[in-house]
């Protein structure tokens, strides 16, 4: 998708006024339109990209290239902002994967219901990233393995758990280079780095605690030279 958005727009115009001439070709308009949603919603046109994905869904229910594609994209909720999330989306993808036995959908569609439980209940979003993760990684779908374990690496963290943070966080981080997701990448890199200040911080913490405590001396010192 590393192409200009005019380049795009120009090419997908051309042939949209081609198909527009045979009525017999709805269904190729239609898969400009899907693909001009999808260059609309990388450009952050929320609203319209959104509005097409649904024309297209409700214009060929049947063709199933298209609904996957479609519900897909609705269905991942870090698309969205906030105005134009559409939870039920999430699960009409799910149900549609399970109906044509996509084994893919179905996954990324309980990593996006993860996504939407992370909010509210982290055991649930935890349990589905889990399951999702093993079917990433059976069917060795880099970018996707990836974003769960990055989600499960943050779940970590914010229990407290630090070694099991920077475990997930660092798998992570090899299958987002291969997917060539550099920005994700530089996420991991901040994520692993803001550790190490945390970990400092506790130490400081630990020291003062001590103090406070009035523990030995020794022990106080032992506490300094860790720091």
């Amino acid at each position: 998708m590393g192409t200009s958005r005019s380049s795009v727009e120009s090419n997908l115009a051309r042939a949209t006024n081609i198909f527009h001439q045979n009525s017999n070709l709805a269904l190729e308009m239609t898969l400009c339109e899907k693909h001009l949603a999808a260059l609309y919603l990388r450009e952050g046109n929320i609203a319209t990209a959104k509005s097409l994905f649904e024309k297209c869904i409700k214009l060929f229910p049947q063709h199933h290239g298209t609904i996957s594609f479609c519900l897909e994209q609705l269905a991942n909720g870090s698309c969205w902002d906030a105005h134009h999330q559409v939870s039920h989306w999430t699960t009409v993808f799910l149900v549609h994967s399970l109906k044509s036995k996509q084994r893919l959908g179905i996954h990324k569609a309980l990593q996006f219901l993860g996504d939407k439980f992370l909010a509210n209940d982290e055991e649930t979003a935890m349990s589905l990233y889990i399951v999702a993760l093993e079917g990433f990684s059976w069917m060795d779908v880099h970018r996707s393995r990836a974003e769960c374990l990055l989600r499960l690496g943050d779940i970590s963290k914010a229990h407290g758990d630090l070694f099991k943070a920077v475990e997930h966080w660092q798998t992570a981080r090899p299958f987002f280079k291969r997917s060539s997701q550099a920005k994700q990448v530089e996420e991991v890199d901040k994520r692993l780095a803001a550790i190490g200040e945390d970990v400092l911080e506790q130490h400081r913490k630990n020291l003062v605690c001590l103090v406070e405590l009035n523990v030995p001396s020794g022990a106080v010192k032992e506490q300094k030279e860790v720091l």
